[in-house]
């Protein structure tokens, strides 16, 4: 073991006596993790969120009028155009009319949220309690969540009551009148009776209390916080540990060019020393790096929560499994150029890969399974259960796992070939 920490603590020390590594582990991962932070939490604007969605009114009704009011109360956050448009042309309709055509367009091109058309006739169906089809237009998965159609559907609802409500209560007092005779002079009567108690009907929808309030238990201004660098500190964090780990593989090949490794390995150090000191560098160097991003990620206010262990856990996992990584991978490069720019190359390949870049939560489904041929996208999983979710130990067992996985295959490819470097 004291063979072991000595060929760790001389590697250290070689290695924060060059200043240039220092712009790798501490001033770019720090920069990176506040511009991606920022750029991810917003720019500190707090004002309301604005939904822009395009309706057309094709039946110019006072109730499509009515329907219209009632979606501005299900979402006020809705941006109903042109009719709402502003001076600053938010809808971004350029002067232009817009038709059904340019609207399904914009829809398709996710230039608007949604598309609404009130079909012509919807007056007259709602009057005679007739089917009527709202036709509805998104980009996106049908089966996710979206605000625009919730909000609709809402509105639907509220419009379907009435009508059902207004009907049954008709056809009641129609089947009453034919059995006793007076249908016929109560027809009139009947129908001044449903229109009066559709009106109402919809008159008690809009006027009832919310059943469901929603108050934000913190501010915005943390809420953005922890968005932004929720995703920055872990992602960024990930990356620059790849970066600095997998760049040990450049270092290895420059100790065998300058016959190093070969000089150690005729002390009397057993190679498996030498092998354990050299990765026990990297592994303390990996963790490091992320103590530096995510006291970044403290010191701007992000909250981690209480949950240390678990994110120490996923950290440990994830800087062994980039370390068996590099070892098993260093004794089949050639020289110190071609080690640097496979490590590069790795590391710029599998953090966007694996979601260290954006969220693989806006990515196709397909990519994300690509994704997870990287450790990163493992690592970035149990990272957002803990941060985001609020997961324990328990959740980000299965990730962890298979970081650990990856880790002992990569250990027994490299510790057969570590004697390559020797020789």
């Amino acid at each position: 073991m004291h063979s072991i920490l000595n060929i760790t603590r001389n590697d250290l020390r070689i290695f924060f006596s060059q200043r240039g590594n220092l712009m790798g582990l501490v001033a770019l991962p720090v920069l990176f993790t506040l511009v991606l932070g920022w750029a991810f939490g917003g720019n500190g604007d707090n004002s309301a969120p604005r939904l822009r969605v395009d309706l057309i009114d094709q039946d110019q009704s006072a109730p499509s009028a009515q329907f219209i009011d009632d979606l501005h109360r299900a979402n006020d956050a809705l941006v109903l155009c042109p009719a709402d448009n502003d001076a600053d042309d938010f809808c971004q309709l350029n002067g232009e009319p817009l038709t059904v055509e340019r609207a399904i367009a914009r829809a398709r091109n996710e230039d608007t949220e949604a598309l609404i058309v009130i079909p012509a006739g919807y007056a007259e169906g709602m009057a005679s309690f007739a089917p009527v089809q709202i036709d509805f237009y998104a980009a996106g998965n049908p089966t996710l969540p979206n605000p625009v159609r919730q909000s609709l559907d809402v509105v639907v609802q509220q419009a379907s009551s009435a009508a059902l409500t207004t009907n049954v209560l008709d056809a009641v007092l129609q089947d009453v009148t034919v059995r006793i005779g007076i249908d016929a002079l109560t027809q009139n009567l009947r129908s001044q009776f449903a229109t009066e108690l559709y009106a109402n009907v919809q008159t008690q929808f809009a006027d009832r209390p919310d059943t469901v309030r929603y108050v934000a238990s913190a501010g915005e201004d943390a809420a953005s916080v922890d968005q932004g660098f929720g995703q920055s500190t872990s992602g960024m964090g990930a990356m620059y540990v790849m970066f600095t780990v997998l760049g040990g593989m450049a270092v290895l090949q420059r100790e065998r060019a300058q016959w190093t490794l070969q000089r150690l390995n005729s002390l009397p150090v057993a190679p498996w020393q030498i092998l354990a000191g050299k990765m026990l560098t990297y592994f303390c160097l990996g963790m490091l790096q992320f103590l530096v991003v995510f006291a970044t990620g403290l010191l701007v206010g992000l909250n981690y929560g209480r949950n240390w262990p678990a994110l120490m856990l996923v950290m440990v996992a994830f800087v062994l499994c980039c370390t068996a990584i590099a070892f098993a991978i260093a004794p089949r490069v050639t020289n110190e150029e071609q080690a640097g720019g496979v490590a590069r190359l790795l590391a710029m390949a599998l953090a966007p890969l694996g979601g260290a870049w954006w969220p693989l939560e806006i990515v196709p489904p397909f990519m994300r399974q690509i994704g997870h041929l990287s450790p990163v996208a493992w690592a970035m999983d149990a990272f957002h259960d803990l941060l985001f979710f609020g997961g324990r130990l328990t959740d980000i067992l299965p990730e962890v796992g298979v970081l650990l996985a990856i880790t002992i295959l990569f250990f027994g490819i490299g510790v057969n070939s570590f004697r390559k470097l020797l020789a």
